[in-house]
């Protein structure tokens, strides 16, 4: 039930969002990536990028990007994945493939490098820019990731939704295929892991019925065995949604990378 709940809330803000990218940039091999700058609370401080989930677009992070002046960045940069909102309408399937489409935004500011922060499938390509692209990402957070290999309580639901495909919405035909082979992609960044040396900061849900609470953790716990301080929050009885359920936390967590990565 947590699982429907989660993903009935997700159909519905998919189907009554429309994204607000206004902004194009060139890719190596995607074509158009489309975004949003939005300013943040401090002027003088760095750039975060928001990666949302499958399926989606920037309009996932519209309650963050609400209360962005409690923020301590300079910029929140919201990004349509490749095959989503305004960005190009192609199959991505890969984790290499969606973070190599963000690496024309990772210039540095004033010396600093990015936060990246993940929600869901967005989680797993956030590692993956850590670990092909570690010189200009500065610190992660993992807004319930769906970065465990072993995780397989969901495909069941995969399958269904790819069975009747051809009467789901695009969007969401897409996303399943992403899902479907997310546990492959996963997999084979499993042991890149280790190379992850920036802060991580991993916020989940207690109540999360799309990526378990307890066996993401500890899947992370024991493969970010590098990363510069891995500080984890979770959300008593909170579910997969929490960009949207837990605003409080999730800039707190925010906060707490920022400093960490480039001091009070």
């Amino acid at each position: 039930m947590l699982l429907i709940g989660a993903y009935a809330v997700i159909f519905v803000m998919v189907s009554c969002s429309t994204s607000p990218t206004n902004t194009f940039v060139q890719t190596a091999s995607h074509g158009s990536l489309a975004y949003m700058q939005s300013p943040g609370g401090d002027l003088g401080g760095g750039r975060i990028i928001l990666l949302h989930g499958a399926p989606a677009d920037a309009s996932a992070w519209s309650r963050l990007l609400a209360r962005a002046d409690e923020i301590k960045a300079s910029t929140l940069i919201t990004v349509d994945r490749v095959g989503y909102g305004n960005s190009l309408d192609e199959d991505e399937l890969s984790l290499t493939g969606h973070a190599s489409s963000i690496l024309p935004l990772l210039v540095e500011v004033n010396g600093r490098k990015h936060i990246i922060i993940g929600h869901s499938y967005g989680g797993p390509v956030a590692l993956r820019l850590a670990v092909d692209y570690p010189d200009q990402v500065g610190g992660i957070v993992l807004v319930a990731g769906a970065c465990d290999a072993y995780m397989n309580d969901a495909q069941w639901f995969r399958r269904g939704i790819n069975g009747i495909r051809l009467l789901v919405p695009t969007d969401w035909e897409r996303a399943n295929r992403e899902l479907l082979a997310l546990t492959d992609e996963n997999l084979a960044m499993e042991p890149l892991l280790r190379q992850v040396t920036c802060p991580v900061v991993v916020i989940h849900g207690t109540w999360d019925g799309v990526c378990p609470h307890d066996t993401t953790i500890a899947y992370l716990r024991e493969r970010l065995v590098n990363a510069e301080g891995l500080r984890v929050v979770s959300i008593d009885r909170g579910g997969h949604n929490l960009h949207l359920s837990n605003t409080d936390e999730l800039i707190d967590a925010i906060n707490a990378t920022v400093t960490q990565t480039v001091g009070p």
